[in-house]
């Protein structure tokens, strides 16, 4: 679970870190050239809003390869001659 969140977490923040290397990467290969950008509520919304939508899209894309199919039959955690057998489909 702490996995999925990781990558939930690493795909809302990338257009922020393109955008950092982007500004930053062009100001140190560049230097004089280019003004420094102005950080803007616009610019927020809109990583913002490609960040949501990356989530979205990682999200949809697990929901369709992650899991088992719809014609196994689950069983559930059961306890045998001493030990723990856990859930699984069958």
């Amino acid at each position: 679970m702490l996995r999925h969140f990781i990558i939930q977490l690493a795909w809302f923040l990338l257009p922020f870190v393109v955008y950092g290397i982007y500004v930053h990467g062009g100001r140190l290969l560049f230097p004089g050239r280019r003004p420094k950008p102005k950080f803007s509520v616009k610019t927020l919304g809109t990583l913002v809003a490609c960040g949501m939508f990356l989530v979205a899209g990682s999200l949809f894309t697990f929901a369709l390869l992650e899991g088992e199919s719809a014609d196994k039959e689950y069983a559930p955690p059961r306890f045998e001659q001493g030990v723990i057998v856990p859930g699984q489909f069958q």
